[in-house]
């Protein structure tokens, strides 16, 4: 989905979000975004180089979504463990960010001493 040079962009920051968001806010966002970078909607300009930036933060804005919507990948993204570029761990990791989000849990609710 999004090409080497993209997957460094902090997705919250794609969407002007902070970590603590909600998923309401989090669609209001993207559906903001997503409407203003439309490459259709940014054609009618005529501007061939607008366009192609409009199609490529169009993209980041939808990949961020994609991961910050779903929250096993928001898990893994948020710890740093989700990796766009592989499809197939990301759907492996998925069963890992249950395992990491459940022991997460247990660990906040233990005392410390």
């Amino acid at each position: 989905m999004a090409s080497g040079g993209e997957k460094n962009n902090d997705f919250y920051a794609v969407l002007g979000l902070n970590k603590e968001c909600t998923p309401t806010e989090l669609r209001t966002a993207y559906k903001k975004l997503a409407l203003r970078w439309h490459p259709d909607r940014c054609s009618a300009s005529g501007n061939s180089k607008f366009v192609e930036e409009a199609k490529k933060k169009f993209q980041t804005i939808q990949q961020a979504y994609s991961v910050l919507s779903d929250a096993n990948k928001r898990f893994l993204y948020d710890v740093g463990a989700y990796d766009s570029d592989d499809d197939e761990n990301v759907v492996k990791l998925l069963g890992m960010g249950d395992f990491l989000n459940e022991m997460a849990v247990m660990m906040s609710q233990t005392k410390s001493n």
